[in-house]
């Protein structure tokens, strides 16, 4: 039996009737409450969980391919680490948009227009990233995602005075990121002992970057967690008994994090006036549909549906790889990313599932943006 903190085995069996209310549900409304949003804007930042494309302008970056995408509308590739909508596109489609923002290096004059005005939002999230500056070399950091959003607001104009900090207020700053600084000190070989001071540096940077971003507006923090890495295709591959199970000693790592990250949180919201958060836990969500796949509708929790090697992470999704016909089937699309499918059913329960169920606290995604 798999526990999830704050619920119990028999109140999580409520999941998959909870994935059909939010997930089609709400997204149903969402579609066709595109002039009734529940948020003026959505900010994203954070790593390729949320990336739409902004990677694809960065030198030494190619352009997303195919099989990526093949499941967005038109089948076409975006930047999308995933065969459809990620993460970022779902979350925003639960509070009434199309889909993500635009990716910020992608913007226009033309696609600008709403954005200046204090409307839609953003997305300044960057595949390969991480909370660390160290982490993800070439691609956008957080600092300087943080950095793009300072620019961003420096050139909003709105006709009534004042109203760009009020439509900020009312927007949500989506988070998602750390699970590359976890995957790098993995890399790295480096020891238990040096978990005390990775945890400290990625702590203060969280801090500074939350701070920066409640000076310049921001009150509503949507906040998602680190998964449990060890269950990903890629390091699952690396142990005897992976495609069983999970490697534990890499899941506790992310775990320990996740639990200070939630302290974090609950001491800035308590020092920071008007400040409103809620921690989804992808690392929960994630937990449990492995340990119970049937429950949550899919078939296979252990390998990437593109993909080649050992479960499919050993080798990249690449152009010419072959892939799973029924991607709702799998969690997981390549090594690391989870499928389109995973990203729906996760961010469903994250907005809107009872807390007590523990895939968001203290409150969930719904009620952080309902609030007045």
């Amino acid at each position: 039996m798999t526990r999830v903190r704050g619920g119990n085995y028999k109140a999580l069996m409520v999941l998959p009737a909870m994935i059909l209310v939010c997930g089609g549900g709400l997204l149903v409304a969402a579609r066709g409450r595109e002039e009734a949003h529940l948020v003026p804007a959505v900010y994203v930042f954070g790593d390729s969980t949320v990336d739409v494309g902004n990677n694809q302008f960065l030198p030494g970056f190619k352009p997303g391919q195919l099989p990526y995408g093949i499941d967005f509308p038109g089948s076409r590739p975006t930047g999308r680490f995933s065969n459809g909508y990620n993460t970022a596109d779902s979350i925003a489609r639960l509070v009434g948009f199309k889909r993500s923002p635009p990716a910020y290096l992608s913007l226009t004059p033309e696609t600008s227009r709403q954005i200046v005005r204090g409307f839609r939002g953003v997305n300044y999230a960057s595949g390969g990233s991480g909370i660390l500056d160290t982490t993800g070399n070439g691609t956008i950091t957080l600092t300087k995602q943080v950095e793009f959003f300072a620019a961003t607001k420096s050139n909003m104009t709105n006709p009534n005075p004042g109203k760009i900090d009020e439509l900020l207020s009312k927007s949500l700053f989506l988070i998602s990121d750390g699970g590359n600084d976890f995957f790098a000190f993995l890399s790295e070989n480096r020891t238990a002992a040096e978990v005390p001071s990775l945890y400290a540096d990625l702590l203060s940077n969280y801090t500074r970057h939350v701070q920066t971003l409640y000076k310049l507006g921001a009150r509503r923090f949507g906040v998602i967690d680190v998964p449990p890495i060890g269950c990903v295709p890629a390091i699952r591959a690396t142990s005897p008994s992976g495609e069983t199970k999970c490697v534990e000693g890499a899941n506790a790592l992310a775990k320990g994090f996740n639990d200070a990250l939630r302290k974090l949180m609950a001491g800035l919201a308590a020092k920071l006036p008007g400040m409103k958060y809620s921690v989804g836990s992808s690392y929960n969500v994630i937990t449990f549909v492995t340990a119970h796949p049937g429950y949550a509708g899919f078939r296979d929790v252990a390998s990437a549906c593109c993909g080649g090697g050992r479960l499919g992470g050993e080798v990249g999704c690449l152009p010419n790889s072959t892939y799973c016909a029924n991607r709702n089937d799998h969690l997981f699309w390549d090594a690391v990313h989870g499928t389109e499918a995973t990203a729906r059913r996760g961010a469903a329960v994250i907005f809107a599932a009872p807390v007590k169920l523990g895939f968001a606290a203290p409150i969930n995604f719904k009620q952080l943006v309902s609030s007045s």
